[in-house]
């Protein structure tokens, strides 16, 4: 199997590419296309790979966001990593949008929560880490009010709010729309296609890959929300 590691994510604001190499980042590219996304997803794939000094028969696995995040963003970046996968005959290795704002802090063995604004004073969060460090289940991955996530952090023996960093591709919204005053500052996560990558090579050694058709989207939104 090749080496080469194609990821994308298209879950937020940017359109992120970047390519990985025997574990190393060879390309990385950030652009605001918006909706122009689905058009120019594949243009931008493309010259990646060249700045990489690879091709499409090179990759080895495709690996993408799935969610939560933008809904046609989501679909646009999914459904380009697995149709290229199936035309490669490459598995997929899908990453949490919430898991990649999370990773720096995840290495440093941090506790995070990781936020993404998702209207109507809601967010899609999710924390990493917490069961690990603090002894406390982690908040798996939803939707929730900013007064459901108080409740979360307040609800923890220990020192309180501090204990875990927050962290968000937009903080002025997380704050703006959860907290009137936030319980501690919100630390900016930029979407990062070179996360995705470091995260899939990690997926691919533990087996946690999947078959293109296999691939599937979470969006996270509650259903119970007007």
């Amino acid at each position: 199997m090749s080496d080469l590691i194609l990821a994308l994510d298209c879950s937020l604001r940017w359109t992120n590419v970047a390519v990985l190499r025997d574990g190393d980042i060879f390309a990385s590219k950030r652009l605001d296309i918006g909706r122009r996304q689905a058009a120019e997803l594949p243009l931008v794939v493309e010259s990646a790979l060249s700045e990489a000094n690879g091709a499409f028969g090179d990759v080895g696995l495709v690996a993408v966001t799935n969610g939560p995040g933008y809904f046609t963003g989501i679909r646009v970046g999914a459904s380009y990593a697995a149709a290229l996968a199936y035309g490669l005959g490459v598995k997929v290795a899908p990453v949490s949008t919430l898991h990649m704002l999370a990773y720096s802090h995840i290495l440093q063995s941090r506790p995070v929560l990781a936020l993404v604004y998702a209207g109507r004073g809601r967010a899609y969060a999710a924390s990493f880490g917490c069961a690990r460090h603090l002894n406390i289940a982690d908040l798996p991955a939803g939707e929730y009010g900013g007064d459901q996530l108080a409740a979360w952090l307040s609800s923890r023996e220990g020192p309180g709010w501090k204990d875990v960093f927050l962290v968000s591709d937009d903080p002025g919204k997380a704050v703006e729309n959860l907290w009137p005053t936030p319980p501690q500052p919100v630390l900016q996560a930029p979407p990062d296609a070179s996360v995705v990558a470091k995260i899939a090579w990690n997926a691919r050694e533990s087996g946690d890959v999947v078959s293109p058709m296999e691939l599937k989207i979470f969006y996270h939104r509650d259903p119970q929300v007007g």
